[in-house]
């Protein structure tokens, strides 16, 4: 575990992760990035994305893959993500990802237009959330390149 760095990933309600990880990789404001074991201090603001980890040991293309609804990554001697929501791959259930994103879809296309503008980008923040957990379960966009 010499190249590893200790993350942590906690949300409001309950520790969602914590090991020794080579690579974390991070959807942030100013898009993918990496961060790993030496890496400069960092504190960044989370997107709603795909978050890769990459567990101490690991082959180098091993990866879990979760998705994560924003937040902020601090990175010092370890690595902490503070996050609303975040869930694996395997724990997506992808009947309510369609059925919210079809939701949000919906109500968008019959209100965008004359509805108040903060719950047009609620609308649109849900089907970005939806799309993002579809391709998590669908294994990540970065396989799919």
């Amino acid at each position: 575990m010499a190249n590893s760095v200790k993350l942590e990933i906690m949300t409001p309600s309950k520790m969602f992760y914590r090991g020794y990880v080579e690579l974390v990789i991070a959807r942030t404001l100013e898009g993918d990035e990496g961060f790993m074991y030496g890496h400069s201090w960092a504190c960044k603001l989370l997107d709603i994305g795909e978050l890769w980890i990459q567990e101490a040991g690991a082959a180098p293309d091993d990866f879990r893959i979760a998705a994560v609804s924003g937040g902020f990554i601090d990175v010092k001697d370890s690595i902490i993500i503070y996050t609303d929501a975040v869930e694996w791959s395997e724990d997506i259930d992808m009947e309510r990802v369609l059925s919210e994103k079809a939701k949000a879809e919906d109500w968008l296309v019959q209100h965008e237009k004359d509805a108040d503008p903060n719950d047009v980008i609620r609308a649109k923040i849900a089907i970005t959330k939806a799309i993002t957990r579809q391709n998590v379960a669908g294994g990540g966009i970065r396989r799919k390149r």
